[in-house]
């Protein structure tokens, strides 16, 4: 009975995921719903591929074109303008992207100004530290959208994506599997310590890996591009399908950097304040009605912001504002004192993992 209740928990929270994605992003796994798939099935009865101005310039709208991929959170479909054979300039158009993260990549809208589509191809243009999946995406697009130009649509679409990944989104997966299967298997506080730093620097830090509403949110929505998702799927495993088998909160506890990082100041002191068991029940409340307010904006479509304001984004310090990497910093600093306070009392994805292992016994 308990394992069916552990379903039953998980299929209430996808139920409720799918809701909100598709009242924010208006989309299904890529798929338009609603009053948005008409109108972009009227805007592409009228529009091409290839838009031709009265100068003569050019247009080259990635919107569509089979071989593109999404940012992290959404699409990111470009406008390429070209005038006598040159590039002058690429657009973005609107997009979910994290405001921070697209701004900061943004910078490589003018690697391909003044040059032929044909040189453009053959440019090595690198991500962007700290906006690693929005820039893979817009580099991605670029090509895929020249390649179309050029004639050579088919090239576009067989470009293996594994060959444009970062190396370092390899060394994450070997650290996520690692923060995976180790801990079922060994109890070593040596280990422990050192898979706790591993995931604060290499999937925090460097690498900007971890789960959050606005990752989740468009994997729902928008699909998932592999490779380059490999490491969020194998943390979804760890949040939505070990504690099926018996493995509660192994991803906040084993994976997620911002715990690994509360847990390791967590190790400089060892006196901790006590909390009262009224407190902790009234910080438990304040947790759940905070959730709850946070998913009802997601399907009032109201105020839906708030996902690109978890505290993981401090990561990314380079694109975070300074407002969030002021509270990661507060928490962090208070973990000291108090046991992982950001996870307990606040986190609202590490409060969708525990509904979605508790919600079949309510």
């Amino acid at each position: 009975m308990k394992k069916i209740n552990r379903f039953i928990s998980l299929a209430v929270v996808l139920l409720m995921l799918t809701a909100a994605a598709i009242t924010v992003h208006k989309s299904l796994f890529n798929h338009k719903i609603g009053q948005t798939a008409a109108v972009e099935t009227a805007e592409a009865e009228t529009c091409d591929t290839i838009t031709t101005l009265a100068d003569g310039s050019e247009i080259i709208h990635t919107a569509g074109l089979p071989g593109t991929i999404g940012g992290y959170a959404g699409n990111v479909d470009l406008d390429i303008h070209i005038t006598d054979g040159r590039i002058t300039s690429v657009e973005a158009l609107p997009n979910t992207e994290t405001p921070s993260f697209f701004k900061r990549a943004s910078v490589l809208l003018d690697s391909w100004n003044g040059e032929t589509p044909e040189d453009a191809l053959l440019l090595k243009v690198d991500a962007v530290t700290g906006a690693t999946y929005t820039s893979m995406a817009i580099i991605r697009n670029v090509n895929v959208g020249l390649n179309y130009y050029e004639g050579q649509a088919a090239k576009a679409q067989s470009v293996d994506p594994a060959a444009a990944t970062p190396w370092k989104i390899w060394v994450a997966l070997a650290v996520t599997l690692a923060a995976c299967i180790v801990p079922l298997f060994v109890r070593n506080k040596v280990y422990r310590t050192v898979q706790l730093a591993a995931n604060v620097i290499v999937l925090g830090f460097w690498c900007g890996q971890f789960l959050d509403y606005a990752l989740i949110l468009k994997y729902i929505s928008s699909g998932v591009a592999l490779p380059a998702a490999i490491v969020g799927i194998v943390m979804l495993v760890a949040a939505f399908i070990y504690p099926l088998f018996g493995r509660p909160q192994h991803y906040c506890s084993h994976v997620c950097p911002l715990g690994s990082a509360q847990e390791l100041a967590g190790k400089i002191c060892g006196y901790k304040i006590r909390i009262s068991a009224r407190t902790l029940k009234g910080l438990d409340m304040f947790r759940k009605l905070l959730w709850g307010a946070l998913m009802l904006l997601l399907w009032a479509d109201c105020l839906t912001g708030w996902v690109d304001l978890e505290l993981f984004q401090a990561f990314q310090f380079r694109s975070a504002s300074i407002g969030i990497i002021v509270a990661a910093c507060a928490f962090i600093a208070l973990s000291v004192v108090v046991s992982r306070p950001y996870c307990r009392f606040v986190c609202p994805t590490g409060s969708l993992f525990k509904t979605a292992e508790r919600a079949g016994n309510s």
